[in-house]
């Protein structure tokens, strides 16, 4: 296991509602997410929470407007499970729901603590599958460890990714003295924590700054390389751009440890190695920096991050002083050449663009760049479109009040004036009702248009590239290469079939419901009937494949869906493949499907031979003159691991 913090705003202002919109909003679903029914009946109003506590709690607990709770147990010391849909949580406050508002008047009575919240990740890997019990007990000693065992705290249990992990939002302030724990250090402690947990508990040794020893001890992890910083790690993850720290361990590293190893590694030899790669070596801050040669005024990197052998205290140690870099060029001596720089640091490069091909790549790189800049200018220079309604109803108001004054002036009979002010008022009335009625249908024109938004980035770049921009084409195909991936990655997450019935182009079946299955409809159209949490039958349209049971009963039950979801299909094109035994017993399911038939339904396979063995064995079933319950499948159908009786009255699925 292994402990996450996530990072908190410098000005102790935490915004939990930016973190909750930007963690919690996805602008698109995923093909392989099951649609839900709040899903498709949802409004689009979300819950707004308040600051502080209050989000932090909703989102680790996965709530909505109407989050559906259940208390699953209390403890005699008052702690609380509490089954939020389907995150299980854990809290020792009053109740889930009113947590986030106890949370925030403890955190009240402590004026110095300018951030209460802290916040956690208990995390593990994706092969454990540890229980809710264990992971609370995790979260419970890791509070103590902290020095807050009787803090206000609440714990999530999260299983929507490939790991498991448990979100812990804990108060700072302590709920009786109103003191606020010191978190100095907290990194460290947690990672503790997780080694002791982890020999506790049988979880499976994870790295991290700490390891524990056969005799139980805890020991600083020694690096033999320094770790790539959090900056050029998130870098290279979130936009695939390499970074400076990439690029110099890349092409210096290596060079750096030979020459390290044959203690010849001087302060010339370090300037000339970097040199030739388009970089520098300066003083900074106290300590040595590599920089970019073309860029001297951009980020920098620390040199004991690229290699340790040339940080600052290394060097001076062996070498003496900082000299700075010699000349590229010897003018005493120009038959020993000019240093030469082999290659330079590309920041738009993509971190696999590193060798074939490589100018194509750049310019594509770099395209794209300019292609997002220009998006970003479109961006910042959108301006709504105005239809003046301010200045449209003013002008009718102006229009009224010129009318009355030209009666005032022309007509003297009182009653008569007064009379023409109300048509003039009535005139104004009826023009203002008009002009709402001509605004809503521009506003309704707008709206149908998207003219009353900005475009999103993807609508922006398919609206350029229908222009015939190249690189909004490409920035298009890469888009498109992203989704065939993960479109593998989601076929290969379906286990290996043993038998599969395959259709004709269009010839699809509604979602039914199965008294032995759990029916789950995923986003790109597929059916999933999971038994016991596990995938039993999978209809994708085009094929439908039936997965092995672990005994007899699943396995009647899988061949008798699969043979209700081909009925229910026109039976043209119908081609069933997979084991031998696993074919038979799915075209058994159908002969029982076809002698219990309730409907027009019929149960069919485009291959003769096949079909002709299903209407032979249902004939024989239905011309005994026993009742079908005392006997079992025939020969061609029957396999001899597994025999059932056959019943006429078989519930279907």
């Amino acid at each position: 296991m292994n402990v996450i913090i996530p990072p908190k705003r410098r000005d102790k202002k935490t915004s939990f509602k930016k973190l909750v919109n930007y963690v919690s909003t996805r602008e698109e679903k995923k093909p392989g997410e099951a649609v839900t029914h709040e899903a498709v009946h949802s409004t689009g109003n979300e819950h707004i929470a308040t600051p502080g506590f209050g989000q932090l709690v909703d989102y680790v607990g996965r709530k909505r407007a109407t989050p559906a709770t259940e208390i699953v147990s209390t403890s005699p010391e008052g702690i609380q499970r509490v089954l939020s849909g389907e995150v299980l949580c854990e809290t020792n406050c009053w109740s889930l729901e009113t947590a986030a508002s106890e949370m925030n008047m403890t955190a009240d009575q402590n004026r110095h603590c300018k951030d209460a919240v802290y916040h956690f990740i208990l995390s593990w890997q994706g092969d454990e599958d540890p229980s809710p019990d264990a992971i609370f007990r995790s979260v419970r000693y890791s509070l103590k460890q902290l020095g807050m065992e009787e803090h206000q705290y609440v714990a999530a249990i999260h299983r929507d990714t490939d790991n498991i992990h448990c979100h812990v939002s804990a108060n700072r302030v302590h709920p009786t003295t109103f003191r606020a724990q010191n978190m100095w250090n907290d990194a460290d402690e947690l990672q503790k924590c997780c080694r002791v947990l982890e020999r506790e508990l049988g979880f499976k040794v994870d790295n991290g700054s700490w390891h524990m020893d056969a005799y139980g001890d805890l020991h600083r992890t020694r690096r033999d390389m320094p770790s790539t910083p959090r900056g050029a790690a998130k870098r290279e993850i979130f936009s695939d751009k390499e970074s400076l720290h990439g690029y110099a361990v890349r092409e210096t590293r290596q060079m750096l440890n030979d020459f390290a190893e044959q203690d010849c590694l001087d302060w010339p030899l370090v300037h000339n190695v970097l040199y030739t790669r388009g970089l520098g070596l300066r003083e900074q801050q106290g300590g040595l920096a590599v920089y970019d040669l073309m860029n001297p005024d951009g980020v920098s990197v620390k040199a004991s991050d690229v290699h340790p052998a040339i940080s600052h205290t290394a060097m001076v140690k062996r070498w003496g002083d900082y000299q700075p870099a010699p000349p590229a060029s010897d003018p005493d001596n120009h038959e020993a050449g000019i240093l030469v720089v082999d290659k330079f640091y590309m920041p738009q490069l993509h971190v696999r663009d590193q060798e074939a091909r490589q100018e194509r790549r750049e310019a594509r790189a770099i395209a794209r760049d300019i292609l997002r800049a220009r998006y970003d200018a479109y961006r910042s220079g959108w301006e709504k479109p105005d239809l003046r309604a301010g200045e449209r109803f003013r002008q009718i108001a102006s229009h009224c009040v010129v009318a009355k004054a030209h009666v005032r002036d022309t007509v003297r009979d009182p009653l008569m004036r007064k009379l023409m002010y109300r048509v003039a008022e009535f005139e104004k009335m009826k023009a203002m009702a008009e002009l709402r009625l001509q605004l809503r249908d521009e506003r309704q024109t707008l709206k149908e248009t998207g003219d009353n938004r900005p475009l999103s980035w993807k609508s922006w770049v398919e609206r350029e590239a229908f222009r015939g921009d190249v690189a909004a084409l490409s920035q298009m195909r890469g888009w498109a290469y992203r989704e065939k991936r993960a479109a593998r990655q989601q076929k290969n997450a379906w286990p290996e079939p043993n038998a599969i019935v395959h259709y004709g182009a269009g010839d699809n079946a509604p979602a039914i419901k199965s008294s032995e299955h759990e029916t789950r409809l995923l986003r790109d159209g597929t059916v999933s009937y999971l038994r016991d949490d596990k995938p039993a039958v999978t209809d994708f349209g085009d094929r439908v494949e039936v997965y092995p049971a672990p005994d007899t009963i699943s396995d009647r039950f899988n061949n008798d869906l699969a043979a209700e979801l081909t009925a229910r299909r026109s039976g043209d094109n119908t081609v069933l493949s997979g084991e031998p035994k696993a074919v038979n017993r799915v075209l058994y399911s159908g002969v029982i499907r076809n002698v219990n038939n309730r409907d027009d339904r019929v149960f069919k396979v485009s291959d003769p031979e096949l079909m002709a063995r299903v209407l032979a064995t249902e004939e024989s079933i239905r011309n005994r003159s026993v009742q079908p319950e005392m006997k079992q499948a025939e020969p061609e159908f029957r396999d001899d691991e597994n025999l059932r009786s056959v019943i006429r009255d078989l519930p279907r699925p």
